[in-house]
């Protein structure tokens, strides 16, 4: 079997930035910490070097709290998963079955119940180009609870074009043998950092139908105000149909929250490019000042104003003890891994911002997204964008808490603010 054939660049860049984004909280999934196997998954699509058909590389990936694990006979403590792999095409009839089973082995106690600690596992599977859907389904051998994912996904067709690229994938710990074919490597999932400093390799695969001329390739990256914060523009002599190419991305030069990855290939006349984004994120606690600073300032709903103004001026490590004391206080389930409460608070506010963010100011600063923290999601939502003789509004309603609001657009560009009428609701 013919191998696949590595290219792999180093990105060093000089980044110039400007202002900063900061840090947004990463929100954990409800699935995870419930005591089944949950998982993430990732699918990337690959070119195959016999041309084929095409392939479509699986990772998923388990956290070792969401796995049980059980006093060891011999040392430590032992876990066992069962992963299937289930393809369907799209007269649902069964394409390929197959099965994963991993035992794992740890230590220490401690790292029974870890959130850091990760298992992926990875699989390849060789298909006809086209479209199906993928079953998953990871069974806990252990207390045989089961948790389950299906996504579909196209392998589309790449030889009738003269170049083509297939996605952007993150994959860091990346090893390589002699001969520059990959042993192992560690996919990122969810395309969110929650550390800036390592590194990160992106990974995609080109087929070109011509193998004689050279390609040129452009690594952009982009701020979310889509402001070119980097630009590297490499030539490569590919001598097969399908190369793979990596190039590696120093995160500790990076100090957005938000960015724009976009690689462009040309050879002769012919382009293509692929794009993706990715951001950074904090978890537990905020681990710089820039980003602490925000949470403090996004708790200003619940949290009161002369604690915020005693803690503006403190130090880091003051700031952070506060934050996780403060938190810590009002976990209403302590036994659990996930502090329930500040999961909530800022899954609206990264909610309110991904929603109602409008002339430079955040969401979570506006009206809408004062009520939404404050109250939750609305039980039920009217909308009135075109109604003759008034302004664009909205009526939310929350039943349970007998309350209704109205908000007004008021300039007809989405800056919705309460009625003046509905103020005093907010506080009785």
């Amino acid at each position: 079997m013919r191998q696949r054939k590595f290219i792999t660049l180093s990105v060093m860049g000089i980044l110039v930035f400007a202002s900063f984004t900061h840090g947004q909280y990463f929100e954990q999934s409800s699935q995870s910490g419930i005591g089944i196997p949950y998982f993430d998954v990732v699918l990337h699509n690959q070119f195959d070097v016999e041309l084929q058909g095409g392939i479509v590389l699986v990772m998923a990936q388990f956290i070792y709290d969401d796995i049980t694990f059980v006093k060891s006979d011999s040392a430590g403590y032992d876990a066992e998963l069962e992963l299937l792999l289930a393809v369907y095409d799209t007269k649902d009839n069964v394409v390929l079955n197959r099965m994963i089973n991993r035992k794992l082995n740890v230590k220490e106690y401690n790292l029974t119940n870890s959130r850091d600690e990760k298992l992926a596992l990875k699989n390849s599977i060789n298909l006809n180009n086209g479209d199906y859907s993928l079953l998953l389904r990871a069974t806990d051998l252990t207390t045989k609870k089961v948790a389950s994912r299906k996504i579909n996904f196209t392998l589309p067709e790449y030889k009738d074009k003269a170049i083509s690229m297939s996605g952007l994938a993150f994959m860091h710990g990346i090893s390589f043998d002699s001969t520059g074919a990959i042993v192992d490597f560690t996919p990122t999932f969810g395309n969110n950092f929650t550390a800036r400093d390592g590194e990160v390799f992106i990974y995609f695969d080109l087929y070109t139908k011509d193998t004689n001329t050279p390609v040129e390739i452009e690594y952009a990256l982009f701020d979310k105000r889509n402001k070119k914060e980097l630009d590297t523009l490499v030539i490569k002599q590919v001598d097969e149909h399908v190369t793979s190419h990596f190039f590696k991305l120093d995160k500790d030069q990076l100090d957005k929250n938000r960015y724009r990855l976009v690689v462009s290939v040309k050879q002769d006349k012919y382009k293509t490019k692929a794009e993706k984004d990715f951001s950074f994120f904090w978890t537990t606690v905020p681990g710089t000042i820039e980003d602490i600073d925000l949470a403090l300032e996004q708790m200003n709903y619940i949290i009161q104003s002369d604690s915020l103004k005693k803690y503006r001026k403190a130090s880091l490590e003051e700031k952070q003890a506060f934050f996780k004391r403060f938190w810590d206080e009002r976990d209403p389930n302590p036994a659990t891994a996930v502090n329930e409460l500040m999961n909530e608070y800022f899954k609206r506010v990264n909610y309110a911002n991904r929603n109602f963010s409008a002339f430079r100011q955040d969401g979570w600063l506006t009206d809408r997204g004062r009520i939404l923290i404050k109250f939750g999601y609305p039980d039920d939502i009217e909308r009135y964008p075109f109604e003759m003789g008034t302004r664009p509004y909205e009526i939310w309603r929350y039943y349970a808490l007998r309350k209704t609001f109205l908000f007004e657009d008021r300039t007809g560009f989405g800056d919705y603010r309460l009625h003046h009428a509905y103020l005093d609701v907010e506080y009785n």
